[in-house]
């Protein structure tokens, strides 16, 4: 309130004091209205879909979770429909065969990103993950390639990184052998220990105070995100003047990047053109007296954060399903430890050439990516250009929300869509194989560039953590809840599980 008082107390706002506050709602209820109307661009060109004002064309109205929302719309719309965030139209695309069009043979007229005055305000459309497409983009994604390229991804030292995570993630999981306990913070702080060691050049405890609050806070903006309010700040963006909650976003924002920047500090105080990891203050040092340069301490900060973020989140989250389904399906988890002794042994560590030999293993994975939707909406698109789609003529600049759920649980794409079944990565024969729908990284120009190093992680810790434990259900009155809830990332709801150690056993 105190927020509200000051805010009151300036010229431009000062004349509400004379208002009650039902007549003070009254206003801001038609100011917001008026300045929605005026943002409304309408296409004759666009999809069909619902009424813009129905409850049913408004995303923000919608009870369910936007994924399954869009899902419901494109039984009746089909693949390609019109609805709004707010008064915004959107122009959603479904299925495999549209997004894979957009995305691929379509990809650089679907390769912007969506103007959100929140994110704009926040981060000037810096670093990598919300760039617009163009110059800074191309020269930030291509330096991040080239930093993962030559420390190592792909090869026996990286991967001697990643098992050096695990084991210290082991440890602390043995520590509560016989204590059912929820393992989410661990398995967050060691992925993101691993995104750590290549921005950083640095192991954090897991329960080093800097580092957890670095994750909380991150987790608490995506929480935020997901909320009606970050629209209604794209009409009204001084509510953040106001103790709402978008309000925190900047707050948390601010803490987190202060956080960043020290660590970017550390780095420029012991500069060394023999670190990968300074590959980026170095190629600054090259451009300082460019004047057209896109390496700025912003895109540097931002970058920084993207990586932190994107390399923590969508890996964390996975096994942690992977861990659920296991106790969900003991008979599949029992499956997967006996390939693991067979091919592996009790006492030799994984490694990536063992993926080949581990067909059912890697088909849990897999099939635990597309089970678990980790991301079931893309990061958004827009046009770069007026583009003709499939009969649509889709202006410049507009809203493209991609429904990744609609994919990886398409009829047609899958064996069995709507269950947890590995079965739907291997033949008759029981060999592998990987259908071109499981697209969880996204595809096309603004793919994950960090999806080599997301896929080596989640095979390692995966077959590293089911050749040392045993996971079970603790509760013996319940069952694992599968549904997850949504915070931009799906993740599961918290759980708890149990474990027994098998190497002690054998």
């Amino acid at each position: 309130m105190e927020v509200m008082e000051q805010l009151l107390e300036t010229t431009p706002f000062c004349w509400l004091r004379c208002l009650d506050l039902q007549t003070l709602l009254i206003f801001l209820a038609v100011f917001l209205t008026l300045a929605s109307l005026m943002k409304v661009r309408r296409s004759s060109g666009l999809p069909p879909g619902p009424p813009m004002w129905s409850l049913a064309g408004n995303i923000c109205a919608r009870s369910l979770a936007p994924h399954h929302a869009l899902t419901e719309l494109s039984t009746k719309y089909g693949n390609i429909f019109t609805l709004y965030a707010l008064w915004m139209p959107m122009v959603a695309l479904n299925g495999f065969e549209v997004i894979q069009e957009a995305l691929v043979q379509s990809g650089r007229e679907f390769a912007g990103r969506p103007y959100y005055p929140l994110n704009n305000d926040v981060t000037k459309s810096q670093g990598i993950v919300m760039a617009l497409y163009g110059k800074s983009w191309k020269q930030q994604r291509r330096i991040t390639l080239t930093v993962l390229r030559n420390f190592g991804l792909g090869k026996i030292a990286f991967e001697e990184k990643i098992l050096e995570e695990v084991r210290y993630l082991t440890e602390v999981f043995k520590a509560s052998e016989g204590q059912p306990f929820n393992p989410n913070s661990k398995i967050t702080s060691a992925v993101s220990n691993v995104i750590c060691s290549v921005v950083f050049g640095k192991h954090f405890h897991y329960d080093d105070k800097t580092f957890t609050r670095l994750i909380e806070l991150i987790d608490e903006n995506m929480k935020i995100q997901t909320t009606l309010w970050v629209q209604v700040y794209s009409v009204a963006p001084f509510i953040c003047y106001f103790p709402a909650p978008v309000r925190a976003i900047f707050e948390n924002h601010d803490l987190s990047d202060a956080v960043l920047q020290d660590f970017i500090n550390q780095h420029k105080d012991t500069l060394n053109d023999e670190e990968i990891r300074d590959a980026y203050l170095l190629e600054m040092e090259k451009e300082r007296n460019s004047p057209d340069s896109c390496l700025t301490e912003g895109n540097l900060l931002h970058n920084v954060n993207d990586l932190f973020v994107a390399g923590t989140e969508t890996t964390s989250t996975t096994l942690q399903w992977g861990i659920l389904y296991m106790m969900a399906y003991p008979e599949i988890q029992e499956k997967c430890q006996k390939e693991i002794d067979e091919v592996i042994g009790f006492f030799c560590a994984p490694s990536m050439e063992d993926e080949s030999n581990m067909l059912y293993v890697n088909a849990v994975i897999h099939e635990v990516q597309r089970f678990g939707n980790g991301e079931p909406l893309a990061i958004g698109h827009t046009t770069i250009q007026d583009t003709s789609f499939r009969g649509y003529t889709i202006k410049k600049g507009t809203f493209v929300i991609l429904n990744m759920m609609s994919v990886l649980s398409e009829e047609a794409q899958w064996k069995d869509p709507k269950q947890f079944n590995p079965e739907n990565f291997l033949t008759e024969n029981g060999e592998f194989f990987k259908p071109d729908a499981l697209i969880p990284f996204s595809i096309g120009l603004r793919a994950c560039p960090g999806e080599k190093l997301a896929r080596m992680e989640l095979f390692l810790f995966f077959t590293s953590l089911l050749q040392n434990f045993e996971f079970y259900w603790p509760e013996k009155t319940s069952s694992p809840i599968l549904q997850g809830e949504y915070k931009i990332t799906q993740s599961p709801q918290p759980y708890r599980m149990g474990i027994r150690c098998r190497k002690d056993e054998l």
